[in-house]
Formats: C-alpha cells, structure tokens, sequence
C-alpha cells in the first residue's frame, strides 16, 4: 500500500511538473505575442490611432492572453494536489493567488477583444472624425484592458512571492527559484502600477518564468527518479 501511494504522489508531481512548465511556456509566448500600443510619449488620441492601424496584431494578443488564462486555471488543481499535505494553509493561498492571475489575464483578453470589436467598427482612414461617444467607449475598454493586464500580472507576481515562501516548509524547493522569485515578485507588482513600460518590469517577469521553469522541472525530476518517504 505504501509502495502505491508513493507512486501516486510521484506520478503527481511529474504531471504537475509538466504542466507548470507547459504553462510557463504558454505564458512566456503570449508576453512575445503581446501587443503593446501603449507609449509614455503620446497621448491616448495617439495610441488608439496607432491601435487602429495594427489591429490584427492586438487580436492576436488578446486570444493568446485568453490561452494564458484557460492554462493558468489548469495549474490549480495539480498544484494543491501535490503541495495540499506539505503546505497546509499556504497551498489555497497561493491557489487563489494563481486564480486571481487567471482571471485577470481572462478579463484582460476579453477586454482586448471587445476593444478589437468597436474599432473594426472604424475605418483607419476616418478615425479621427468617429464621434465622441464611440471615442469614450473605445476609452473606456482601453483603460480596462490596461488594468485588468496590471492585475493579472500583478497576482503572477504575489504567486511567485507566495512560492519563494514555500522554500521554509519544502527543503527540497529549488533555492534558485525561491531566490528569482522573491526578487522578481515584488519588482513586478511595483513596475507594474508605476511604470509598466520599464525594463525591469520585463526582466521581473523573465526572472518569473525562469523560476517556474526551474521548479518544474525539479518536480519531473523528483516524481521520476526520487521515492516518496514513507
């Protein structure tokens, strides 16, 4: 009986394993993916031209956000069934944290493919004469797609806080990702709401990924070759 339930939790953590780091990779695709039409040096009226001129490239930014999110929701569950007997509490916090990240990131995609719809309405050419209540609605989902982005990147970061602290009950948690993690979480949250355009913003979220790439793997490695103690 021992032998077996160590084989469950081994095939756990190689399946949770692979589903971080699956979802890592999802992530890091939509940040390449992403598109930014946003700029410190011109004015909203700007942006919004700029959008209606590259709006294919927004849609495509959208959806890859919305697959950010479908593959964030699928983490819960494998991570509170491999940490749910090690963590006690810190576990669920840190899965509604992954569940806040998830739904900014839907919000955000939903948002972006609203703000797609109203400017397909528009021609290019004649955007600068659309009406002012058109304009306040293109405005308006504007500014929700950039909150929404701010706090779904800003839970991506009290995750990864949340994780760097499981390295005091788990011994075996990766000290390089613990480390990425709680140098990069609090960078992230801050850049976001202070200046999302800062390239410390970027690297915080690289140095995220990498964290979680690292911690995947070390749960392939321990499910494949390391027993469970009984």
């Amino acid at each position: 009986m021992e032998q077996k339930r160590n084989s469950r939790v081994r095939r756990r953590e190689v399946a949770a394993g692979m589903v971080i780091n699956l979802t890592s990779f999802v992530y890091m695709a939509s940040v390449l993916f992403d598109f930014s039409f946003v700029s410190s040096y011109a004015s909203v009226q700007e942006d919004l031209l700029y959008l209606s001129e590259h709006i294919n490239n927004q849609k495509i930014s959208s959806i890859a956000w919305l697959f950010t999110s479908f593959a964030t929701m699928v983490c819960i569950p494998f991570y509170l069934l491999v940490f749910h007997k090690k963590l006690h509490t810190l576990q669920y916090l840190n899965g509604l944290l992954i569940l806040g990240a998830s739904l900014g990131f839907l919000l955000m995609g939903n948002a972006g493919l609203e703000l797609h719809r109203l400017m397909t309405e528009i021609p290019a050419e004649d955007f600068r004469e659309t009406g002012e209540e058109l304009r306040l609605r293109l405005l308006d989902q504007f500014r929700q797609e950039q909150l929404f982005r701010k706090i779904g990147s800003s839970f991506v970061g009290l995750f990864a806080i949340g994780l760097a602290l499981s390295r005091i009950r788990l011994k075996r948690f990766p000290l390089f990702s613990a480390v990425l993690f709680l140098i990069s979480g609090p960078l992230l949250i801050f850049y976001n709401w202070y200046d999302p355009d800062h390239l410390v913003r970027t690297a915080a979220m690289a140095g995220i990924m990498v964290g979680m790439v690292v911690f995947g793997v070390k749960l392939v490695n321990r499910g494949l070759s390391v027993p469970v103690p009984g």
